[in-house]
């Protein structure tokens, strides 16, 4: 494994500008520097045109002009990517620090196709498991922002599926999963910081999200679509179970209390 592989990092961005630069300064405060940094802007018509300008002679390449929607954005970047890995920063996410990516990509665990580490939120954190399997993938999906995907996995798979307005990374995710040419590795690191105010997370996209998921799940799932419906109902029974047993219950308590501590201390 080539200890320090070019990256191409990619933030895509539509009238975001104040966060917009929290993320383009979280990416030139790495002291990892074997990257390119591609900037796709959809148009925007506040500030954030004058904030990559500003920026311009530490990013690589940038464009700003009318998109379809985020993984159009996205596809657009995959197209101009030069980097042996591609990372998907996306507007208003940040690297957790200066050492972040050379913390990540020099973990002994680094290595595979698709390389997802973890991230924190502002009232939280979220670790992702070692393991996936076929059902996984219909309780959740992976970090975007936190994964290290090699780009011959989108030379053989092709990009983000664009009539999927909001899943297409989790689409993705599942196809390639499925497809068992890949190798998944989980590096156990807060690769960044999440901005949860993302459409993925916003209510009033909500049902939208439901219905892209459904369709998802049938066409990528085809003949054993109920049989991971099915698993999945059971493991949420299991955990149900589990919830009501003293242990469970411990660990709800210790998981609430180590809440309440990162924001006493936010």
């Amino acid at each position: 494994m080539n200890n320090n592989p070019f990256l191409s990092i990619i933030t895509i961005n539509y009238n975001n500008a104040p966060e917009l630069e929290k993320t383009l300064l979280s990416v030139f405060h790495q002291l990892y520097t074997d990257f390119e940094y591609i900037v796709i802007d959809g148009g925007s018509t506040d500030e954030s045109l004058s904030i990559i300008k500003k920026h311009k002679k530490q990013i690589t390449y940038y464009t700003s002009e009318p998109d379809t929607g985020i993984f159009n954005a996205m596809n657009r970047g995959i197209d101009v990517a030069k980097g042996a890995y591609l990372l998907f920063l996306n507007s208003g996410d940040v690297l957790t620090s200066s050492n972040a990516l050379s913390d990540f990509i020099n973990h002994e665990k680094f290595k595979g196709d698709i390389i997802y580490g973890d991230y924190k939120f502002k009232s939280g954190e979220k670790i992702y498991p070692d393991t996936l399997y076929p059902s996984y993938f219909m309780r959740s999906s992976l970090p975007h922002q936190s994964t290290l995907f090699k780009k011959d996995v989108f030379k053989k798979m092709g990009g983000y599926d664009e009539t999927y307005k909001i899943i297409s990374d989790r689409a993705f995710y599942l196809k390639c999963f499925l497809s068992d040419q890949f190798q998944f590795t989980h590096v156990k690191y807060f690769l960044t910081l999440f901005d949860m105010e993302g459409v993925s997370n916003n209510d009033d996209y909500r049902k939208k999200k439901i219905e892209e998921d459904e369709r998802m799940f049938k066409s990528e799932y085809g003949v054993f679509y109920e049989e991971c419906k099915r698993s999945l109902f059971l493991e949420q029974e299991l955990k149900k179970a589990q919830r009501k047993t003293l242990q469970g219950i411990l660990k709800r308590i210790k998981i609430k209390l180590k809440k309440l501590w990162v924001l006493r201390h936010w």
